[in-house]
């Protein structure tokens, strides 16, 4: 952590930093925060641009992610034989030119030579962080993602080949892969079929991965930020996972982390949760008033100055049975 003083994490009890004393009223009731409730699904919000984006959703916590992935498929068999990429629609494999790469870790970025590339498909892969990691580091990697306009911001890897599907029904042949992984996405599926459908695609053995990279919510200043934020962040180490498909109990590896962020970062970040995306108009601009009242005058920031937020990363993984499961239909 830098000693710069433009760099400040508040105490897990901190006090507002401005004028505002406690218990004075805060904008559009930040501090009675209610979820909000629709009588139907209201029009999308349209979605971030890729740059700002990026800058605002921390990476760091998959790199430890990618390592833990890889080394429970190695530890069971996987990567020993010859892999093709999987068959999929030409019109589906994006090549953006000009658009970012994310470096694998250093330890991660050489694979033996006795050993074939892992085969990995990305479900829910969004712009495709997750996956580029993973081709960095010498997997062979499908990509998975519904959202035409997540497609078209994806940037272009060697070892990425991109699909559009849904984590139900990928599309994806009959078990092809040595992990099936779930980075961010998984609170957007079905879990019994999304469960089957990657026990359908794994191979025996295969590794299963879900992973939540998140705020850490036992620090008070930054539970009740993810609350005016509605983040979600509140993926508990003692719940694990309950995909369908017959998996092996769920275990856990735990990672400490922090990212160094500005405030006008954290109000892009709250702009890509999806109860921002799903909400209303003039409950966007609720939102994003609450988060500007938290971060200027209640915790006192200027604009520019850097927060050191506290990350935790839970990776859960399981592996598929031996016995062959029956789920959707796909590519055989």
């Amino acid at each position: 952590m830098s000693n710069d003083d433009s760099r400040v994490t508040p105490p897990g009890n901190a006090q507002p930093r401005s004028s505002r004393a406690r218990g004075e009223e805060s904008p559009s009731g930040a501090d009675a925060f209610v979820l909000p409730e629709f009588d139907s699904l209201p029009d999308l919000a349209p979605l971030p641009d890729l740059d700002e984006f990026l800058k605002a959703d921390p990476l760091a916590g998959f790199d430890e992610a990618v390592a833990a992935l890889l080394a429970s498929a190695r530890s069971r068999g996987g990567g020993t034989g010859v892999v093709d990429p999987a068959a999929g629609d030409t019109a589906d494999s994006l090549s953006v030119e000009n658009a970012s790469i994310v470096p694998a870790p250093a330890a991660l970025a050489t694979v033996p030579a006795s050993f074939a590339p892992l085969r990995v498909a990305d479900i829910g892969a969004g712009t495709g962080k997750m996956s580029e990691l993973l081709a960095r580091a010498g997997a062979v990697v499908d990509a998975v993602e519904p959202s035409d306009a997540m497609r078209a911001q994806a940037s272009s890897v060697p070892g990425v080949t991109w699909h559009g599907g849904v984590a139900e029904d990928t599309g994806l042949p009959n078990g092809a892969f040595d992990i099936v992984v779930f980075a961010q996405s998984w609170h957007w599926v079905d879990s019994e079929l999304a469960g089957r459908e990657a026990a359908r695609i794994l191979a025996p053995g295969g590794t299963l991965g879900i992973v939540w990279n998140q705020m850490d919510v036992s620090i008070p200043w930054v539970h009740r930020l993810t609350r005016i934020m509605r983040s979600g962040d509140v993926h508990r180490p003692d719940r694990p996972p309950t995909p369908g498909g017959g998996f092996a109990p769920m275990r856990l590896t735990q990672v400490a982390w922090q990212d160094v962020m500005t405030p006008e970062q954290i109000l892009t970040l709250g702009t890509t949760r999806s109860s921002y995306i799903r909400s209303t108009p003039a409950g966007r601009e609720r939102m994003q008033a609450n988060l500007r009242w938290y971060l200027y005058e209640h915790l006192g920031y200027a604009p520019g100055q850097d927060i050191a937020i506290p990350y935790t990363t839970l990776v859960w993984l399981g592996e598929r049975s031996n016995e062959v499961p029956g789920a959707a239909s796909g590519l055989r």
